[in-house]
């Protein structure tokens, strides 16, 4: 039950992304990467292991849609499963300027990092522009929208605890 749950937030998530979200243009036509909201709020909540599956899995699935390079996404998405898994243990889990404050550094990493990896196979960019113009905002936008992935989240798993 878990994994169609998740499957369904991750198809729901790529759809709203890639259509609704993206028809906003709040701040420089950013769109919020909320599949990488949903894995790190996964990560944060059940650990390591879980986070960096769940990543993987959802990153890949977010590429093969979106017509980026295969694998880029899933290594992001894989990589932030792990790091926000890694805090599982250290957090108070109803505290929701935790995910908040996850997101925010992560999404700014993970978006250099991904930046970087574009500027090695020859794109043509001004970093400090993109991470001014894009990266930064992006962040908070991402932030702004992880209390509310995290608590539904909360939610699911809640549920699914009642229902077993």
């Amino acid at each position: 039950m878990r994994f169609l749950l998740l499957s369904l937030g991750v198809i729901l998530g790529i759809g709203l992304q890639s259509t609704w979200l993206s028809n906003l243009g709040i701040v420089n036509q950013l769109k919020p990467d909320l599949i990488l909201i949903m894995v790190i709020s996964y990560g944060l909540l059940k650990g390591p292991e879980s986070g960096t599956a769940f990543g993987l899995v959802s990153g890949f699935v977010m590429d093969l849609f979106s017509g980026n390079v295969i694998g880029i996404g899933a290594l992001i998405k894989m990589i932030a499963g792990f790091s926000a898994g890694l805090l599982e243990k250290n957090i108070f889990k109803d505290n929701l300027l935790i995910p908040a404050l996850v997101t925010f550094v992560w999404t700014i990493v993970l978006e250099s990092f991904n930046a970087m990896i574009r500027l090695v196979f020859k794109a043509n960019f001004n970093f400090f522009a993109v991470f001014v113009s894009v990266i930064v905002p992006l962040a908070i936008y991402n932030a702004l929208l992880a209390p509310i992935i995290y608590q539904l989240l909360i939610k699911m798993e809640q549920f699914l605890i009642e229902r077993s």
